[in-house]
């Protein structure tokens, strides 16, 4: 705690770092942030809704399936290219692995719990970021301040899921598991994703990414599921919608770009709000029951993101 930490934005116009991927976040990079952040928190919900009629392979093949061409042209438009190198497809390849593995989880899991309580297990991924990143990235470094704001978000979950941690309740346990391991595999992904944008072009990744994950999700949704799509009701394809080109193409090309270019802790500081967000956005839309104890999960929770992603 020797120096003063670096600001997480600033009124004037930015002046970026000489260290690549470290510039200062503007302040019109900060509302683009926040932007992302609630579109982020309402996908816990939306998912919800789509798995409930799509199997998850299938409902993350018809996600990125479809919002594949968009990221294209937006490539296209770049006139960044798309050939990689051996090596780099190798990178590219783990990459996509992860993602997979990790959206699968993710929608697996939103069949069994409430919008509320994925919106808490997968928003914790910052506290994982930092952890990882000593990892990857040798200029993030983790301080000591940043054990306090991992105890006082553990503990918010430990309230927020008090029921499981008790054994009175065990019908939403597989999901909060299985929720567990995608916010830890997403945490990596950032990291990963951030290394690689140090020696492959940003867009490049991005679409390696979306063009691998894509056929192994088809593949796996031919081999592992069954799909009845005349059982599919509305309300589900308008979700994939949402998905597709709110979060898959908006949100991810978005976060291509911020990730390439600021901190990966300092970015996810400004996901503390999503917890309680998605939340409350489950309470409107979903009809899910309030919850005294999630609240309180969610807001320590986001305390603690804060702490260990600010100071």
């Amino acid at each position: 705690m020797g120096t003063s930490p670096t600001p997480l934005y600033t009124m004037e116009t930015p002046t970026y770092s000489k260290v690549i991927g470290q510039d200062p976040i503007s302040t019109a990079t900060l509302f683009w942030i926040l932007l992302l952040v609630f579109i982020w928190a309402s996908n816990a919900v939306v998912v919800k809704v789509a798995v409930r009629d799509i199997p998850p392979f299938w409902a993350a093949f018809l996600r990125f399936g479809l919002a594949l061409p968009f990221v294209f042209l937006f490539i296209k438009w770049r006139g960044t290219g798309f050939l990689v190198s051996a090596k780099e497809f190798l990178y590219v390849f783990i990459l996509a692995f992860i993602m997979v593995a990790q959206i699968f989880l993710f929608n697996l899991g939103s069949q069994y719990i409430s919008g509320g309580r994925i919106s808490l297990i997968i928003f914790a991924y910052p506290l994982v970021v930092p952890l990882v990143a000593q990892i990857f990235i040798k200029e993030e470094s983790l301080v000591k301040t940043k054990l306090l704001g991992s105890f006082i978000a553990f503990f918010g979950i430990a309230i927020a899921l008090r029921e499981n941690l008790s054994g009175t309740l065990s019908t939403t346990f597989k999901g909060d598991l299985i929720e567990i391991l995608s916010c830890i595999l997403l945490a990596i992904n950032i990291v990963y994703n951030k290394r690689l944008a140090t020696f492959i072009n940003k867009w490049k990744i991005i679409f390696g990414e979306f063009q691998i994950s894509v056929v192994i999700f088809f593949v796996a949704a031919l081999l592992f599921e069954k799909f009845q799509i005349q059982d599919v009701q509305s309300d589900a394809w308008i979700a994939i919608a949402i998905q597709r080109l709110a979060v898959s193409v908006f949100c991810f090309l978005s976060w291509q770009y911020l990730i390439a270019r600021h901190n990966s802790s300092n970015l996810s500081v400004f996901f503390f709000a999503s917890p309680l967000i998605g939340m409350m956005l489950g309470i409107v839309l979903l009809n899910e029951a309030f919850d005294p104890g999630l609240v309180a999960g969610c807001i320590l929770v986001g305390a603690g993101i804060f702490i260990v992603n600010k100071l």
